[in-house]
């Protein structure tokens, strides 16, 4: 079972820095630039569960979102599915923080995975050994037979003749006995290759991945747009302000 992690209440920076080096080793499905805004849709953090909880996790269920609501349901439907059994379960306050790109709230998060991922009962699965998986060599054809390396209508030396089979009936009255075929890999029809269906979906892929990089790059650039904006009604403020500031001090020398 596992113990419920509590919510870190402070963050020193040699724990960040530990915990983003802890986040480099999984493997992700886009590139990370600001950690607080990548994450924020759920996407990336159902990945990072995935990777340490395999068989919990279904990450198709997960899709990348810049919209609020939609940042929201990823959270809400990984919180219920999966949070819930890793004894990980989020609040109603900590997934809108994490939504709303709040400073540090997905570190917080992220160290109660890493928590409970220390925790788990089993690691991952070693990969196969070779020998258990030893792909079929020429000689492993034929130990199915009765008598390995003895076939039928051979003679196992010194005259002998092989034992007839349990039917009671001679080798001998069959005639000799050829080997079964084996075809260990049989190769494909040129139609079956490469289906025209595989190259569609393959594209469609490929298209997806490049289409949600895009968009985050004019989400990216949005933002910049809306700062620089932001900056320059601020100066043109400022500016106002100096005008005025000038036009009362003419008035006041004209005055004298």
């Amino acid at each position: 079972k596992f113990e419920r992690k509590p919510m870190p209440s402070k963050l020193k920076d040699d724990e960040v820095q530990e915990l983003y080096a802890w986040v480099d080793q999984v493997p992700l499905s886009r590139p990370k630039r600001n950690f607080t805004r990548d994450f924020s849709d759920g996407v990336l953090f159902a990945e990072c569960v995935n990777y340490f909880f395999p068989r919990l996790v279904e990450v198709h269920n997960y899709s990348a979102a810049n919209a609020f609501s939609q940042k929201m349901y990823n959270w809400q439907t990984l919180n219920k599915k999966v949070m819930s059994k890793i004894k990980c379960v989020m609040s109603q306050k900590e997934m809108e923080d994490c939504a709303n790109c709040v400073p540090f709230a997905m570190e917080k998060l992220m160290l109660r995975l890493q928590a409970c991922a220390n925790d788990r009962p089993a690691s991952r699965p070693a990969p196969p050994s070779s020998a258990s998986h030893r792909p079929a060599s020429h000689g492993d054809v034929f130990e199915a037979s009765p008598k390995r390396g003895v076939r039928a209508g051979e003679s196992r030396g010194g005259g002998e003749p092989a034992p007839a089979p349990r039917g009671g009936r001679a080798a001998s009255a069959r005639g000799p006995r050829s080997p079964p075929k084996v075809t260990l890999n049989p190769s494909p029809s040129p139609n079956s290759r490469v289906r025209p269906s595989d190259r569609f979906d393959l594209q469609r892929e490929v298209d997806t991945e490049i289409l949600v990089e895009k968009e985050q790059q004019i989400q990216d650039l949005k933002e910049t747009v809306e700062i620089l904006e932001s900056k320059v009604k601020k100066l043109e403020q400022l500016l106002r302000l100096k005008d005025a500031k000038i036009v009362g001090l003419t008035q006041k020398l004209e005055e004298r």
